[in-house]
């Protein structure tokens, strides 16, 4: 029996095939990168979002109902189209993880000037390769799910059709969709209500949703010290530093090779200078910092070294305490805990609501997501401005319902899977 030595383009295509169309989808993108750079999202929000994918959706049952015993479209559908376009889209996924990603807000100066910026990678998701081949798998994966309805369906196919149409929702809805994405920053101080907000690129537009800041808190961490080098402010020992978190007074701990006594702590003090020394007293009032009285000593000291230290705020100035011209006790400036905005919401249709809002708690309103974004960093706890992300993104429901539909699908394919092996095992 003589072998027959296979050509390629000879039918039926086989996987080589499948590895030149995905690779040549992706030569075609980059050619667009070169001439027209990467792809700008707002150019396709809504309506045009909406026509591309009703056309493709359109597109893609016409070819199959219409022109499904064509080749191309038959194998469209097959393993053999699928695991290459994979395998090409799997590169520029690894590719995009191992290069820096920049949004499509930030100005095109601030990426690395070389020839991946030509090549869109570090803007991967709107680069027209990555755009295409998105495509070409939505269309695959389409083809795929309903070539399914050409075999005797049972309920038992449920899982597979909740689980490939869900897939191409989320995947179809999560690329049309950013283009209606909106993410803008809003600065409120407490007492007022604002509803102009800045984008990514300084503008400033009103927006159909507003906020009063009620109060805004800021909760940090206990007082650190630590020994420093007073000429270059880096704490020691460099590369290690000894850290103390503060606990109560009366305490005796170990920095480096000092012995540090802590004498006395006022959480809410002014720093009172003074031509000889600096010292502390109790303070209530706006712009208070924690300061703590030590005393320092070790076997190099003549005697024991006591004063003030403190991280200071915007109105009190930050203290040192020196033990010689080299070395000084400081106090860093307190880690922020979490900081919350009390605040109500006000939208165009009527819809109020108040909400507490921390990093990682955001408010979800009419199609918007409200984050806790920042504050005023020169006022730090005293801060009375808090910095909001305003997020709108009306795909986000689409995206999770197919998400949903995913996850049913493949739970229903768990649930069900074994039944069909006892029964298949029971015919045999």
């Amino acid at each position: 029996m003589k072998n027959k030595t296979r050509k390629i383009w000879e039918r039926p295509w086989d996987y080589l095939e499948g590895f030149i169309i995905a690779a040549g989808i992706a030569v075609a993108g980059f050619a667009l990168q070169f001439s027209l750079g990467n792809i700008i999202p707002s150019d396709f929000a809504f309506p045009i979002n909406i026509i591309i994918g009703s056309l493709f959706t359109l597109g893609n049952l016409f070819c199959y109902f219409f022109l499904r015993t064509k080749h191309i479209v038959r194998w469209l559908s097959s393993i053999r189209a699928t695991i290459p376009a994979l395998v090409v889209m799997l590169l520029l996924i690894v590719v995009m993880g191992l290069t820096p990603q920049f949004t499509a807000y930030e100005p095109d100066g601030h990426l690395p000037q070389n020839f991946l910026k030509t090549l869109g990678w570090y803007r991967m998701t709107t680069s027209w390769s990555f755009i295409f081949l998105s495509f070409y798998m939505l269309a695959i994966l389409g083809f795929a799910t309903l070539r399914k309805t050409e075999k005797r369906n049972t309920w038992r196919q449920i899982g597979f059709y909740l689980n490939h149409t869900g897939l191409y929702i989320a995947f179809l809805c999560g690329i049309l969709g950013s283009a209606d994405m909106e993410r803008v920053t809003m600065t409120v101080n407490e007492g007022d209500i604002e509803w102009r907000v800045r984008d990514y690129f300084g503008n400033v537009k009103e927006l159909p949703i507003a906020i009063e800041l009620d109060t805004f808190k800021i909760e940090e961490y206990p007082p650190k010290l630590v020994i420093i080098d007073v000429q270059t402010g880096k704490m020691l020992p460099e590369g290690r530093p000894e850290i103390y978190m503060f606990e109560q007074v009366g305490e005796t701990i170990k920095l480096t090779d000092y012995q540090i006594e802590i004498l006395e702590y006022l959480p809410h003090a002014a720093i009172v200078n003074d031509s000889a020394f600096a010292s502390a007293a109790p303070y209530y009032g706006e712009g208070a910092a924690p300061a703590l009285k030590i005393r320092v000593s070790n076997e190099r000291l003549s005697e024991p070294i006591e004063g003030w230290i403190s991280n200071g705020s915007y109105l009190f100035p930050y203290k040192v305490l020196y033990i010689d011209e080299n070395t000084g006790v400081a106090m860093p400036v307190q880690e922020v805990k979490k900081y919350t905005s009390h605040i109500k919401v006000f939208t165009e249709n009527g819809h109020s609501r108040e909400a507490t809002i921390e990093v990682n708690q955001p408010l979800s309103i009419d199609n918007w997501k409200i984050y806790q974004f920042s504050y005023d960093e020169s006022k730090g706890k005293y801060s009375k401005t808090s910095i909001f992300e305003l997020v709108y993104d009306p795909w986000l429901a689409a995206v999770y319902t197919g998400i949903f539909m995913l996850l049913a699908g493949a739970f229903f394919m768990f649930i069900v899977g074994p039944l069909k092996q006892e029964n298949s095992s029971k015919e045999n």
